[in-house]
This record gives C-alpha cells, structure tokens and sequence, in this order.
C-alpha cells in the first residue's frame, strides 16, 4: 500500500483486487486434494462463489475488531445519530453502557443515518458474504473483547465470531532488527533514556503541514524517538535531515514494528490505531497515543483510551502553526505535551501499567 498513488481510494484497491476473481477461482479449482476450507479477507466477498462453485466451507477474517464492529452495526441499527444536530453532539447507543459517541467517531459509511452509495453497496455485499460463510474469525481474544464479542454473538443478525489472536504472537515473534536500529535502541536503554516509536501505518496521507507539526512538537518534547516515515510524503526529498540530531531517528519505508515494539527501550506508541498496530501494541505492553486517521480508526481510539484505558487521546485542533485555518491539524504543542504525558507523566504509567495487564492476557491467549 506505500506506494500507491495519492488519493487513491479504499473503493479503488479493493475494486482492482476483484480482477483476480477468475484467476483465484483456477487456482482454487486445480488444487488436488481440494482443501476442505477457505479463509478469506472480509473485504473480498467475491472469493465467495468460487469457493460455493466448488463446495468448499469458507470462513471470514474480519480485520477490525469486534467492538468497532459492535458499535457500527449498533448505530446502524438504533440511528441514534440522526437526533443529534451537530457532527460533535455527543449522543449514547442502547446496549453499549458508558459508551457516549459522536458522529465524527463513525467511519463513512455509518457516519450516515440513511447510508447510500457505493461504499454502502460495497459493505452489504461484504456483509452477505459474511452471513453465508461458517463464521467470522479476529485478530482479537477474548479477555480484551468479551463484552463486545458476547454481544455479538447473542444480538447480532450476522454470523458467529470467533477470536484466534493475538496473530502477533502466533508463534515466535520475528523480532530481529537492523543493526544501526537495534543498536540505537540498546544504546538508549543502556542509558535510561525512555523510547517513543512514531509510525501512522502505510495508508496515510499527511500534509507538509501536519508533518512538520509533529517533528516539532517531537523536537520540543526533549524525548528520544524512532519515527517511521513514509518516502511519498517528501517526494524524493531526505526526510528531516540532521533535525533531531541523535536524539530522534527517522526511518523510511517498512520496518520490523513488532521488533521495536518487544525492545524494552520503548515506552510508548504514537500510533494512528490501525487495529494491527493496537494488538501489536497491547501483546507487548506498551501504551498508546492516539491518532487515529481513516476508516474505522477514530473507534478503535475510543476502545484503547475510554474502555481499556491502555492509552492517551490526542486531538486536531482547527489549525496548528504551520496549517491552512482549514485544516484541522494536531498541534506542536499537543505533541510535545502529550508525549511527555504517555512516557514521563501519570497518565501514562497508569496506561502502561493497564496494557502491561492485558500483555499478560494476551500471552496467556495463545
């Protein structure tokens, strides 16, 4: 996904992943024995017939967790956002106690009272998928989700869901590093200096603007940091170079996240809460905060800061210093403040001693 081209849509990749459908539908068929079931990925419903043309059972991975999932279909069913005359009037969902939402939670579609369009047909299509599989199976456990994952299970119409995760730890994490990284990171630990890792995931876009106002604010914070960072957001250019002296390390492209994750010199996650990330995060203990960008993210922040309480919301604010009055952009100074708060505040030695909690369950999990 890095490398794709700005703006291309969620609608786009998975309309040009349906091309494989025929060539998919082969391969399947020429398998000798034919496997007596097919996993396939949520958002590509059209496995569907090619499995049903050959009688092969099905079930589905379903990327999100069970409760931004719980949640959707709750609005969707309830409409509990159609009462409410501003995108930041707060307003609660039956079933879901202590859960107070607002519209600008909820990812496109369900952000909509009366959903239409073709991201709507492309969710009802996923959906009908889902219900004439055998179920439903998540990069979750139970320990984290019960709650939301019982109710599933009683009260929605769809299939049964299934936790199998945390998938991180599966088996043994590959946690080997590059050299000049684990080597900084040792160096750090030997120190005492306390690690923040930066990443946003690979489907971000973020302006000049926002990106200088998180280097700032991490500038200011007086934190080490490891920040990776994507090569098309500086076209071509050399990201930051020289800024943080050796006190933060920028990265380009793809990293080993599961390796900086397990390395005891981190501390903390500034992460935009892609639910991988979250369970990555959550399996090694470590806390969050949160930025969450696109699609169903903006939920799974509300679940890590409000529910399990593993992490520390960060907010846009309708313009930082270096951004257009029209884009919301999360401030310098927000950066600076609330990193410190996630590594050197109480806030955030209560997040980590949650999510060294819930370390513990996920082990156990697997």
């Amino acid at each position: 996904m890095d490398e794709l081209p700005p703006g291309s849509s969620f609608l786009d990749v998975v309309s040009a992943a349906a091309a494989l459908e025929p060539v998919f539908a082969d391969a399947l068929a020429a398998l000798d024995p034919r496997p007596d079931l097919l996993v396939h990925d949520g958002f590509l419903a059209w496995a569907k017939d090619a499995a049903d043309d050959l009688g092969v059972p099905r079930l589905v991975l379903f990327g999100m967790g069970a409760f931004p999932s719980c949640v959707s279909l709750a609005v969707l069913a309830q409409k509990p956002h159609a009462r409410v005359s501003s995108p930041l009037e707060p307003f609660e969902v039956d079933g879901l106690p202590g859960l107070r939402l607002t519209k600008a939670y909820l990812p496109p579609p369900f952000d909509d009272p009366e959903p239409a369009g073709p991201h709507w047909d492309f969710i009802c299509e996923s959906s009908r998928a889902m219900g004439s599989s055998r179920g439903c199976i998540l990069n979750s456990f139970l320990e984290l989700e019960s709650f939301y994952i019982d109710k599933w299970n009683r009260e929605m119409t769809l299939n049964k869901i299934w936790p199998v995760g945390p998938l991180c730890l599966a088996s043994e994490p590959a946690r080997t590093l590059v050299s000049n990284i684990a080597d900084w990171l040792d160096s750090r630990l030997a120190m005492n200096r306390p690690v923040l890792y930066v990443a946003f995931g690979s489907q971000a876009d973020l302006s000049r603007a926002q990106l200088e106002e998180i280097a700032t604010g991490l500038d200011w914070s007086d934190l080490d940091f490891i920040w990776v960072v994507r090569s098309k957001w500086f076209d071509g250019e050399e990201p930051f170079q020289g800024r943080f002296r050796d006190r933060g390390k920028v990265v380009q492209g793809f990293i080993n996240q599961l390796g900086i994750l397990s390395h005891q010199a981190i501390k903390g996650f500034f992460s935009h809460c892609g639910w991988n990330s979250v369970m990555e995060s959550i399996s090694m203990g470590v806390p969050i905060l949160t930025y969450p960008i696109v699609a169903e993210q903006k939920l799974n922040a509300k679940f890590v800061v409000d529910v399990l309480e593993v992490g520390i919301r960060i907010w846009p604010s309708q313009r930082g210093d270096s951004g257009p009055a029209s884009e919301q952009l999360v401030s310098s100074d927000e950066v600076e403040t609330l990193a410190r708060e996630l590594i050197l505040g109480e806030g955030g030695k209560r997040a980590a001693a949650k999510a060294s909690e819930l370390a513990a369950s996920a082990r156990a999990a697997v």
